[in-house]
């Protein structure tokens, strides 16, 4: 008896031990998405408001988004939590650019090449909170770096991607339904 009450013990205490070790070795970041957000009412009537969400992204995968939307009249919260698992993904993103050198008897002659981004991108379904409402959604992240690999030469125009990111979706509640929108910024820290 006394031996497996000290083997269960030892287990435990092995068990802590492993899963603080674990967690210390989870690498933490902070993702921020910041924005224009429309909320439209079945009810009738639109309103427009910045937004604020931000959370925790943990081994690439993104955690419950948490924040607060500034409408005219009043403030909402706003919560994000991934339906399922949500990976912030890291890959490369081709560009393609071109530049016109001229024209002679023979013609006109350009210079081409594809240059390589990196891009950081996640998207999938959530479940969302706006206030009292509750629903679900869709968001949308992507982020761009600078060039990584075969980079255009100075003087070339190019038109490099832009980062953003969207959450979409429908919520409803006991006095309110509608569809709300967020498109933003998004920063990961």
């Amino acid at each position: 008896m006394r031996r497996s009450i000290l083997a269960l013990a030892l287990a435990t205490v092995l068990s802590l031990a492993l899963s603080g070790a674990v967690a210390a070795g989870q690498a933490t970041q902070t993702l921020g998405i910041t924005g224009n957000v429309s909320f439209s009412s079945i009810l009738g009537g639109s309103v427009n408001g910045i937004g604020s969400i931000s959370g925790d992204v943990t081994d690439g995968q993104i955690g419950t988004l948490k924040g607060t939307v500034n409408f005219p009249l009043r403030d909402e919260t706003l919560t994000v939590s991934p339906s399922t698992t949500l990976a912030l993904v890291t890959d490369p993103y081709p560009i393609n650019w071109s530049w016109f050198t001229g024209c002679d008897q023979f013609g006109c002659h350009f210079i081409s090449g594809t240059s390589i981004y990196q891009r950081r991108h996640a998207e999938g379904l959530v479940d969302v909170r706006l206030g009292q409402l509750k629903g679900s959604g869709y968001l949308s992240v992507n982020m761009y770096s600078g060039c990584i690999s075969d980079c255009p030469p100075p003087f070339v125009f190019i038109n490099p991607p832009v980062s953003g990111a969207s959450l979409s979706g429908a919520v409803l509640g006991n006095k309110d339904a509608g569809t709300y929108q967020l498109w933003g910024q998004p920063v990961v820290n």
